[in-house]
């Protein structure tokens, strides 16, 4: 008997072929990622822990998969595509902060005044140590000096730090108070310099002695005490402890190796004014006399001072498209701050603050996205370190779309982490995609979110979801809660494959 050749195959045998790779591609067939979504999620151990996700054409708005859709959620920093989403339709992708640094004669010695934008990156060290980019604090100092020693000015009287552009609220009142003396809650001023911190650098001693401590930047009037001792077994435990809104500092623990531990500093406008003083004077500026340390003779300016005489001699500035990278790229919750703040001096002409930034922010979700998003969403800070912010993912998504249809899209697309790079760098690396990805990680306690787009390169469609999950116990749960978002944006993936007409087998 004469066996079939594969041109002719039994019918039988290719319905079961046929059945086999439906059975392989059903769960992407279009229409029905809502059970999909439904299956990963029920077949994860979230151990109570809730869910809500949401998934649409980010071009024509048309809802793809929902899963509790519309209950508000904790966003942590998925906050953050709603700050950067209305500085970059408001700003716009030509707008940059800027720095004056400027000269008041009309005393003698002249006023050196500090004129702040708001300007989160002023000094950054990751700026211009990892992006080559950047003005380091060193570099600024120089320029400045050399300023003003070709203008003839070799004395100051005083520095002024003039941070009117923002208010003098700079710590948010529902942000971790254990957590204040952390980079991520650092302050927020209408002068910002060296994301508000210092680098502690602890160097150990001989066995059982006080180590020493060496700060970066330098600031010798800050009161540093040491509290710890050198170890040359066991953990290494150094830490600072700054715990009353001052700039009083301790080291703790044990000193096995010299780290870097890095503490938020109180009050950025006036440590700005002080650290001016302190490196001016060691340029060959004399700031007063001779005979008093210069950062005594820094000062906030007064709520109505004025200085009409004075005269910008430099100009720092900072492009908006940066400030998007870092914000969302790297997650930096000063930046996110100092958006929303500026964000409400810009539409009020008044200081910024948490009040009217959260007004500006809830009036553009009411007309990008309407009144009933606008009504659901809870705005308490900008980066999402509050947890008093919440937010639906169908809002994060229908946001995005509202983006994506001004000029400001691919400023803010290109803010956005890709796998490998800022808060991605360790995610999806198990997983293959075919589309490429854009999207803003977060987290809190806890919480654990995830919201972005995805392109596929060959239908060139592109899908926003929004992935938040609430109250995660720890241990198993929380483990499982990052993978759950992986294999979520794989099955969006998957199913974008399938409506391009390419085959997938799982991502």
């Amino acid at each position: 008997m004469q066996r079939p050749t594969q041109s002719q195959a039994s019918p039988r045998f290719l319905l079961a072929a046929a059945l086999t790779f439906l059975t392989l591609v059903a769960p992407v067939l279009a229409g029905d990622l809502d059970g999909v979504i439904e299956r990963i999620i029920g077949h994860t151990n979230l151990q109570g822990g809730s869910a809500a996700v949401y998934i649409s054409d980010l071009d024509t708005g048309k809802e793809i998969a929902a899963y509790n859709a519309d209950t508000p959620m904790i966003p942590a920093s998925n906050m953050k595509i709603l700050t950067t989403g209305a500085a970059s339709m408001i700003l716009g992708d030509q707008f940059v902060f800027r720095t004056e640094i400027m000269i008041d004669r009309s005393m003698t010695p002249p006023t050196l005044i500090i004129k702040g934008s708001g300007d989160p990156a002023l000094g950054d060290p990751d700026l211009f140590n990892d992006d080559q980019n950047g003005l380091s604090l060193a570099s600024l100092f120089d320029q400045v000096a050399d300023a003003l020693k070709a203008k003839g000015i070799t004395k100051l009287g005083e520095v002024v730090a003039d941070d009117r552009i923002f208010d003098r609220a700079y710590t948010h009142p529902n942000w971790p108070i254990d957590q204040l003396n952390r980079w991520y809650c650092a302050e927020v001023g209408g002068i910002n310099i060296h994301t508000n911190i210092i680098n502690v650098y602890p160097i150990p001693g001989s066995p059982g002695s006080a180590p020493r401590a060496v700060l970066s930047p330098e600031a010798p009037w800050f009161d540093f005490q040491i509290n710890a001792k050198t170890v040359t077994k066991g953990q290494d435990t150094a830490w600072i402890a700054r715990p009353r809104p001052a700039n009083v500092f301790t080291l703790r623990g044990n000193v096995r190796y010299k780290t870097e531990k890095d503490v938020a500093i109180h009050n950025p406008p006036m440590f700005a004014a002080a650290l001016f003083a302190n490196a001016l004077s060691e340029r060959g500026i004399i700031i007063a006399d001779e005979e008093t340390l210069p950062e005594t003779h820094a000062r906030l300016v007064g709520e109505a001072e004025m200085s009409a005489n004075s005269k910008t001699i430099a100009v720092i500035t900072t492009p908006l498209v940066d400030i998007l990278r870092r914000t969302n790229t790297n997650s930096h919750n000063l930046y996110a701050e100092a958006l929303l703040k500026r964000l409400g001096h810009e539409l009020t002409s008044d200081p910024g603050s948490w009040a009217n930034g959260s007004s500006v922010l809830r009036m553009m979700i009411s007309e990008k996205i309407g009144a009933l998003a606008a009504q659901s969403t809870i705005i308490d800070d900008g980066s999402g370190m509050s947890r008093v912010n919440r937010v639906t993912p169908k809002t994060l998504v229908q946001w995005m779309g509202a983006v994506a249809l001004t000029d400001a899209w691919e400023m803010f697309e290109d803010s956005l982490a890709t796998p490998g790079t800022g808060t991605l760098t360790k995610r999806f690396r198990s997983t293959e995609l075919s589309s490429e990805l854009h999207a803003k990680s977060g987290y809190l306690n806890n919480t654990y979110t995830l919201t972005g787009v995805l392109i596929h390169p060959k239908s060139k469609q592109r899908v926003a979801f929004s992935i938040l999950l609430n109250d995660i116990p720890s241990g198993a749960a929380s483990r499982n809660a990052k993978p759950l978002h992986e294999e979520i944006v794989d099955a969006v993936d998957d199913w974008l494959d399938t409506k391009a007409g390419v085959s997938s087998f799982g991502g």
